[in-house]
């Protein structure tokens, strides 16, 4: 397929609380495939990786970060009727990393999808405090309190929009690279309340997206993990780098000329690193 200067390449991360690690291995993969991302999209975990990735957080330290999160240290009890746990740890991993800065700042194109609790409707941020969208985005319903932004009460986008590939076209990508976390998981009994919410969250949430000419979806093969381990952040990691590196030529055809080829060092890098 023949490629043009305006055509450009955006990636789209869904949510799945600690499967979404796994966009960590996927990103890093990318880039040490050479695949240039000209805008990026997500939602819940997955904004949380795409935010760091547009404000050039290293992988490798994010990574590091993940392995430090637990069931234990990201819900903190709240005082609100509206949901269990305030956002108060998950706030202090978020600025860690990105400050308080805001979504128009990013080095690339950036949206965050969250959902409005009050109307039902898809939520996009493309500017305003980075901290207040993220939050939204990742608030779980029930479990997280709703983020009030504006007067609208707002909760995890996966609720409306777990794979913005819509985020994506509206930013004028072309090739669009989806990445699902919550394809192939475990569907063993739940190990704890955080499993129980995600996994009935996953069940009115499957994607069922029919793709088009310009969209490739990477489905990680995540049936030993659940939506708790963070302490798996490692194996997060390697299953996300293997699935997206399996689909590297298919992206290589559909964006053509835009990816250059990977130099020998960098092959026997991704050896070592799996």
């Amino acid at each position: 397929m023949p490629r043009t200067q305006k055509q450009r390449i955006g990636v789209a991360l869904s949510g799945g609380s600690a499967l979404g690690i796994a966009h960590i291995g996927v990103l890093q993969s990318l880039i040490d495939h050479k695949v240039p991302i000209d805008c990026i999209a997500g939602t819940s975990a997955g904004a949380i990786i795409a935010a760091c990735y547009a404000f050039d957080v290293p992988m490798d330290k994010v990574t590091e970060a993940a392995r430090k999160l637990s069931w234990y240290n990201i819900p903190r009890l709240s005082f609100s009727g509206l949901g269990l746990f305030s956002h108060a740890a998950l706030t202090k991993f978020i600025e860690e990393f990105l400050k308080d800065a805001k979504i128009e700042e990013a080095t690339i194109p950036l949206a965050i999808i969250a959902a409005d609790l009050e109307t039902g409707e898809r939520v996009m941020f493309r500017k305003g405090r980075l901290i207040h969208a993220l939050t939204a985005s990742a608030s779980i319903p029930g479990f997280f309190v709703p983020v009030n932004i504006d007067g609208h009460l707002l909760v995890d986008g996966g609720m409306v929009d777990n794979l913005p590939f819509s985020a994506l076209s509206e930013m004028g990508a072309t090739t669009r690279i989806g990445v699902n976390v919550n394809r192939w998981v475990s569907r063993r009994r739940p190990k704890n309340f955080l499993d129980v919410v995600t996994r009935s969250m996953e069940m009115v949430t499957t994607y069922r997206h029919p793709l088009e000419k310009d969209e490739i979806l990477i489905e990680p093969r995540l049936e030993e993990f659940s939506p708790s381990d963070f302490a798996k952040a490692d194996g997060l990691v390697k299953e996300g780098y293997r699935t997206a590196t399996a689909s590297i030529k298919e992206i290589r055809i559909m964006a053509g000329k835009r990816i250059s080829r990977v130099s020998w060092w960098e092959k026997v890098k991704g050896w070592l690193r799996d």
